[in-house]
């Protein structure tokens, strides 16, 4: 399950200021407020929207923070103005916005 494998990973960082949010992720982020410093998303590889996300997370995202997105290899977000890089492990894709 993931959210017991990000619940153990967030427990050996040692960090206690943290939000986890197992939702619909898409109605969080109309609603959501507040900003974070680390944002990591991992949506379905299929969904239809899942080109929009970084313009949708990127608002809750601090000046000086991170977003990981993971993503199938069929996109390419490198000219987006706030991707930073790329890295691909196998089948997993991840681009890194500031």
């Amino acid at each position: 399950d993931h959210v017991t494998f990000i619940k153990q990973c967030v427990a050996k960082l040692g960090t206690m200021d943290h939000t986890l949010v197992r939702a619909d992720a898409f109605r969080f982020l109309k609603s959501c407020k507040k900003q974070f410093d680390f944002i990591f998303a991992d949506p379905p590889y299929a969904l239809p929207t899942l080109p929009e996300i970084p313009d949708k997370v990127l608002p809750l995202l601090k000046e000086d923070g991170v977003f990981v997105f993971e993503h199938g290899k069929q996109y390419d977000f490198s000219n987006h103005p706030r991707f930073v890089e790329h890295r691909a492990y196998g089948s997993v894709n991840f681009s890194l916005f500031k």
